[in-house]
């Protein structure tokens, strides 16, 4: 691979001095930058697109001058205006900024209306869909980094790739792409060659991960957790006979057999069975403090190396990447490799045709854990345990270095996409377009359990009868439950293989019109109307090998009652699932404008698929959009309304709808296999898994639009608003039928409905703007809410307190159990109206000794209106605050992102009884331990094997505590997410190094929690991203 990307860099290497000219003549550029009225502008900047260090601002009468090469593109900017492109040339020029149509910067995607469904935002690389992505958080688009991030998220783009992106959230977004965006649109428009651009560029990209710390987990320390295991092992939870046989033990388990571990070698035991052997082992044990993120994470350097080369004439452009990203491991015992090449041409050979292709090639190769990960496992152990020791998992010997090791997955995954335009126009009016396109990609990956892990230990693992009898991995027939336990893999271990297939085509054929009539163009119109088709493939299929010698040239060993075990268990050893997907849409979109101020946009788009039943109505579905702008600031008394310097208004109205996670449109039918214990069964059949429902139809939503742009003061602050309301219809909730075909629950219907409605905000200042030196501010800010209005059915308890849709209130509502106070004995009780004792204002609480617990299946409205409304799991108001400083050829960002509005349920730590190996919260600290306590606290006593003996209700009140409202956080946190300093070194340095241009950038990322909410105690109210630093060198050549 290293040879062959050695001779891919010398083949472009010669292609570009090939084509570099060998001298540039310099020119003088001059002209005036106006806006869009004939006002000057000024401190436009005006920057050379080849070489950024060549670059000047327009003065205040909006006049400028820069000497560049011929054929330098200059790029004009300024903030809240359209960049502009232009080609230097000796005559004047007079160039004009237009005023931006939208406000910029909200990135969040609005919250979706479906009950049951969950939308995820869709990647559109240049006109074509790509996938949907549910871990990629659009918020972190408005970090200066985005197009960083954007390139993590898709295979085969390097940052260098991405020319510009937009975030799609409204309506428009199945109106432009099918029913698959209703979860909002980020749309990718990759970097293509520009007329008379010539540059070969290398960028290369080193970033540090920070080892974990125990800081950002609520984790308490080896001393206070040994605490309470001492007081467990006092109240006799931690018995001999309680972790000596366990399945999975730790510190106790450990003390216990090591008693009985004798060393033939030493003549020693591993342990002494004595009060002072058993002390210092146990005094150990407190005083280890295992820091499981040194153990399991290391110091390493991923890096990154992009070469980009791009040249254009009137008749081709091209433009080339090549990137490398090696990564050593930031986990240890894991690491990746992956490469990935992508090109884009245009072509012009004669007058009104031109033809594009632009293709994408990558493969990667990454090595992971595999039943067990470094990043999984380490907040989850107790820093008690020794790193170096085997405890226990599943009766068999267990540490996590050694499984990382005979426990391991490999990756190896190709992409590749390729993508034609052919475009014809006729005349200036009309344009003819067609695309193509396909995707493949094609993963495979192998577990491998070798020999050696604990995985593959456990199938013949008889150390003790007790194990013998337990042990699940053995052999038993179920006619006889005095049988002895047999081992079926006597050697050997376990590879698990699976091949994940995915393909696509597009095509799409379109015409294009557009024209201005009337005196002076008063009339302006464009239209697109066209055919989009797609096919998507998927093959997913994966099977295991047992009894697989590693270290005998993977053969296999394997007793025939293997298989005979895995179905008595109801386990597959193999699966093969293929899914076809057609669909195919007709696209119209029409866009008036009149007095250049006055603008009209319908889109409408029919579409059909091939997963729902076979009637029309149901199978097609027709989404549209309209919408008008009113650009006020064209207006005659525009003028009179100064400070104001820009004004639009924007209304739309439309229709959008998806298919929901449900495709019972046709019966679902498995199949059945003789099996023992269903006599009945003599030879195989079929069953229907799921009945018809051929009304099943798509989820369907309305939505409404207001708003209103504006600037003041030359552009120096610009801010956008706006409102929105969805309306969710024929959503997919579950129905109950009469039961007439057999079925009486799990089925589904269009039945429920819901609304969400918010305001987006955004605000751009800029603070100080001189010739050196500026400062701007970005300010976004979204404010989302929704509720459930109609649902068919009724939520239980276990399901409300875990988080669930309720009529009435917003979706992933979560509600709890009323805590009342800790009792005399320190055991949790709470408001219950059936609770078996009463206070003297007459409320009924429970009781641990006689009853009066929760109903958790209950779900009548008048059975669980007793529980408090804890809030909802979706943040409602998020935003960030981007700061940009320059001086000269330094660039300053720094970005704080926030997120308000959401709670969470803690973890359910609480129990009557605990083990020996489990990982406590800091709250432990705060438990109750003598009495009086209750009027302190509200954490539970360890409870003891005499008070689970007096209170027979007592497991019911532990796990009352657990999803009662004392266990309920906010999750609203202020994050410092960027900061990043760059600069750009001087020309007359650059030229010393006989480069171009050179660029350098340093970039911390995830730097700093700075606000959550105590509860937490030191959790973060997110999943765990890495602390980064991030350095970035571009040299042009």
């Amino acid at each position: 691979m290293l040879t062959k990307l050695r001779s891919l860099i010398a083949c472009l290497i010669l292609v570009i001095v090939s084509t570099l000219p060998v001298y540039a003549q310099m020119i003088l550029v001059h002209g005036k930058v106006v806006d869009q009225s004939g006002a000057p502008l000024s401190g436009v900047s005006i920057t050379a697109k080849q070489d950024a260090s060549k670059r000047t601002h327009s003065a205040t009468d909006g006049t400028f001058s820069i000497q560049v090469a011929e054929k330098t593109v200059l790029v004009f900017a300024l903030n809240g205006k359209k960049t502009v492109e232009l080609q230097a040339s000796a005559d004047s020029l007079r160039v004009k900024l237009e005023n931006e149509v939208h406000a910029a910067g909200v990135t969040t995607m609005r919250q979706a209306t479906s009950v049951k469904s969950t939308y995820y935002p869709l990647w559109v690389i240049d006109g074509v869909i790509y996938k949907e992505d549910k871990d990629f958080n659009v918020a972190d688009l408005a970090s200066p980094e985005a197009k960083r991030l954007i390139a993590a998220a898709l295979p085969g783009l390097s940052e260098s790739d991405i020319q510009s992106f937009q975030v799609i959230n409204d309506a428009s977004a199945t109106a432009l792409y099918g029913q698959r965006a209703l979860g909002g649109v980020i749309s990718v428009r990759t970097s293509k060659a520009g007329q008379g651009t010539n540059s070969f560029t290398y960028q290369a990209e080193l970033t540090y991960r920070a080892i974990p710390s125990y800081r950002d987990y609520n984790i308490m320390n080896s001393q206070d957790q040994m605490a309470v295991f001492n007081e467990m092992a006092n109240g006799k939870s931690l018995d001999n006979e309680a972790v000596f046989i366990a399945s999975q033990y730790g510190v106790y388990g450990y003390l216990y057999n090591s008693i009985y571990n004798y060393n033939d070698a030493t003549g020693q035991y591993r342990v002494l069975n004595t009060d002072a052997g058993r002390a210092a082992y146990l005094r150990a044990a407190e005083l280890r403090n295992t820091n499981w993120f040194k153990e399991l994470f290391q110091h390493s350097i991923r890096h990154q190396h992009t070469l980009t080369f791009s040249t254009g004439t009137q008749k081709a452009n091209y433009y080339a990447s090549l990137n490398a990203n090696l990564d050593p491991g930031w986990n240890k015992y894991e690491n990746s490799q992956a490469y990935s090449f992508n090109f884009n041409a245009d072509f012009k050979p004669f007058k009104g045709w031109s033809f594009g292709i632009r293709s994408t090639a990558s493969y990667s190769k990454v090595r992971y854990g595999g039943d067990w990960r470094p990043g999984s496992y380490a907040p989850y152990a107790s820093r008690t345990l020794d790193p170096n020791a085997f405890y226990a998992y599943d009766y068999t010997p267990f540490n996590i270095k050694h499984e990382l090791q005979h426990n391991t997955r490999d990756y190896k995954t190709a992409n590749l996409t390729i993508q034609a335009t052919i475009d014809w126009q006729p005349i200036t009016q009309l344009r003819f377009s067609l695309l193509g396109a396909l995707r493949y990609r094609d993963q495979y990956g192998v577990t491998d359990r070798d020999e050696q892990s604990n995985q593959s230990q456990v199938y013949r693992n008889i150390s003790k009868s007790v194990i013998r009898e337990n042990n699940s991995y053995l052999y038993k027939p179920l006619d006889n439950p005095t049988a002895i336990p047999q081992i079926v893999m006597p050697y050997g271990g376990i590879r698990n293989s699976q091949n994940i297939i995915d393909e696509r085509y597009d095509g799409q054929a379109k015409v294009h019109y557009n024209d201005s009539f009337g005196s002076n163009g008063q009339h302006s119109i464009s239209a697109v109307g066209g055919l989009e088709v797609f096919e998507e493939r998927h093959l997913n299929e994966w099977f295991d090998a047992y009894g697989v010698n590693y270290n005998l040239g993977y053969m296999t060993t394997y007793s025939p009652l293997l298989f005979t075990n895995l179905r008595n268990k109801s386990k597959q050893y193999y699966s093969i699932h293929p899914t076809l997907n057609r669909g195919v849409s007709f696209v119209g979109n029409v866009d008036y404008t009149l007095l250049g101020r006055y603008r009209l946009n319908a889109s409408y788009r029919r579409e059909g698929t091939n997963q729902f039943g076979r009637a029309r109505t149901i199978r097609w579905i027709p989404t549209w959009n309209v919408g008008g702008t009113w650009t006020i600031d064209q207006e005659a008394f525009f003028p009179s309304l100064r400070p104001l310097s820009s004004l639009s208004m924007n209304l739309s109205y439309g229709m959008s709808g998806t298919i929901p996670f449900v495709h019972n449109a046709l019966p679902r039918l498995k199949t059945l296999l003789p099996f023992f214990g269903d006599a009945n069964l003599i030879e195989p059949g079929l069953y229907i898994n799921e009945p018809a429902n051929f009304n099943l139809t798509y989820e369907k939503m309305y939505e409404l639009n207001w708003g209103i742009n504006f600037g003041l003061f030359d552009e120096r602050i610009s801010a956008g608003l706006t409102l929105f309301n969805r309306q969710g219809r024929d959503l997919v909730d579950q129905v109950n039928p009469q039961g007439t075909g057999g079925f009486v629950d799990g089925l589904y219907g269009n039945v429920a409905q819901m609304e969400s409605k918010g305001l987006e905000v955004s605000l751009t200042t800029q603070n100080v703007r001189t010739r050196d030196f500026s400062w701007s501010t970005s300010i976004t800010y979204t404010h989302n809410t929704n509720k459930v209005t109609r649902l068919n059915t009724n939520p239980s308890v276990t399901n409300l307190t875990d988080g669930a849709a309720r009529q009435g209130y917003p979706l992933n509502a979560l509600f709890s159990i009323p805590f009342y106070k800790l009792d005399e004995n320190g055991h949790p009780r709470f408001y219950l109206p059936s609770g078996a004792d009463v206070l003297p204002d007459g409320r009924h609480i429970t009781s641990p000794k006689t009853g009066g617990q929760v109903e958790w299946t209950a779900y009548a409205p008048n059975e669980i209106d007793y529980l408090v409304y804890s809030g909802t799991q979706t943040p409602t108001d998020l935003g960030g605050i981007n700061n940009s400083f320059s001086y000269k050829n330094f660039r300053l960002g720094v970005y704080i992102y926030y997120s308000f509005g959401a709670v969470m349920r803690l973890p359910e730590q609480f129990a009557t009884q605990y083990n020996d190996y489990q990982v406590m919260g800091k709250e432990f600290n705060r438990r109750w331990l003598r009495a009086g306590d209750e009027e302190r606290t509200n954490v539970p006593v360890i409870a003891t094997d005499a008070h689970r003996q007096a209170n027979p209700y007592l497991s019911n009140a532990y796990t009352n505590y657990n999803k009662s409202d004392v266990r309920v956080a906010k999750t609203d946190y202020i994050q410092l997410r960027d900061i990043s300093l760059s600069y750009t070194v001087p020309k007359t340095f650059v030229n010393r190094l006989r480069l171009s241009s050179l660029a350098l950038k340093l970039q911390a990322s995830n730097v700093a929690l700075l606000y959550a909410d105590k509860k937490l105690n030191g959790a973060l109210p997110y999943s765990y991203q890495p602390h980064s630093y991030i350095f970035t060198a571009t040299v042009g050549l």
